[in-house]
Order: structure tokens, then sequence, then C-alpha cells
């Protein structure tokens, strides 16, 4: 399936010669469902990682494992159990623990569960992630494309995004648009290449 979709959008992205070549370079690129994977876990990281630079989200994470690991107890517990001033030795803010511990209580309680958020389509789902408190567009974004490989995604609101998607169409309107309408429906594999462009330097 990834190796169709590459050769896709390369097909539909000849006219553009930057995107062309970006996909090319880059090679394919795979979503993959986490169907067994903990999406406590990776909302959580989402929302530790919100306006921080990779090396910056990645520090605070590896200092929440640390805390998880000390009080040997799940992340759940950790969030739930804690008060704020010992999750905030990690690094976090005081709204980011609020929007982690109010998150945790929601799949708790069984307000959310993952097999439910897997049936949902991408506008439903962004519904669900975004009725949480601290937990934007970006964020539900951001899991939808990582957790749930939902395939037709464009983040717009990340700034690297805009960047990216700028420099490929050479500031003009109507590339922009062009790039988007021929990577569609699978603009998450065109956000992921922007994204890879960039930690290789090519764009």
């Amino acid at each position: 399936m990834s190796n169709n979709i590459h050769k896709l959008l390369l097909k539909k992205n000849r006219k553009n010669i930057a995107t062309y070549h970006l996909i090319k370079d880059n090679g394919m690129i795979s979503l993959r469902a986490k169907r067994s994977g903990d999406l406590v876990a990776h909302l959580a990281k989402v929302v530790a990682g919100q306006q921080l630079s990779t090396r910056a989200a990645d520090s605070i994470w590896q200092k929440i494992e640390g805390l998880r690991r000390e009080k040997n107890c799940s992340l759940e517990h950790l969030f739930s159990r804690n008060p704020a001033r010992v999750l905030r030795s990690s690094g976090l803010s005081g709204n980011k623990i609020k929007a982690i511990s109010g998150m945790v209580e929601a799949f708790g309680s069984g307000q959310l569960s993952k097999d439910t958020l897997f049936r949902k389509n991408y506008d439903e789902l962004v519904g669900s992630i975004t009725s949480l408190w601290g937990f934007g567009k970006w964020s539900a974004d951001m899991i939808a494309m990582s957790f749930f490989a939902h395939k037709d995604v464009w983040p717009e609101g990340d700034l690297a995004i805009r960047k990216g998607i700028e420099k490929l169409a050479g500031g003009k309107p109507e590339t922009r648009k062009a790039i988007l309408e021929a990577s569609a429906p699978y603009r998450s594999y065109l956000a992921r290449h922007i994204w890879t462009g960039f930690n290789r330097g090519i764009i």
C-alpha cells in the first residue's frame, strides 16, 4: 500500500519539481496504526512536546519516565496520584500537567477508549480529542497521523509544515493549492515528507 501511495504522489506532483524531488529523495514513507500501542502515553507525550523543540520535548519525556520508574508506577498512576509540584520537577508546566491529568481521567472513567477512537473517522476523532482540556487541533492532528495512521491529515497548525509548503510552492498561493490538491487524499504523507526534508536539511 505505501509503495503504491509513493508512486501515486510522485506521479501527481510531477508538475511541481520541488515537491517531486522531495518525495523522490526521501523515498517511501509508511504510516502504521498502533493498535497495540499505549494511546494514553502517546497523548501525554504529544502534550508534553507542545511548542517545544524535539530536543527539549525528549528531555522532558525522559524525566517523566524517570519519575515513573522512581515511583514504580504506571503513567496513569503517576498523573492521578501525585501533586503537581512533584510532576513539575520533570519540566512540565502547570497547564500541561492539567491537560495530561484530565486526559488520564477521561480514559480511566471510560469517557474515551482506544477501541472507540479507532472506529471514528478523522473529523470525529479530532472532535473527541479536542474535547479534552488542553488538546487543540495541532495535538489532534499529530495523534491522527502518528497513532491512528489517518492518511489525509494536513496539520496546518504546525510551523514546520507551513514553512515547508511555502518553500515548495515558492511562496505562490496558487502553487501551494495545487500541491495540496495533487497530494490528496494522502496529505499525511506529504506532511511526513516535509518533516523528513527538514530533518535531512534538504528543505
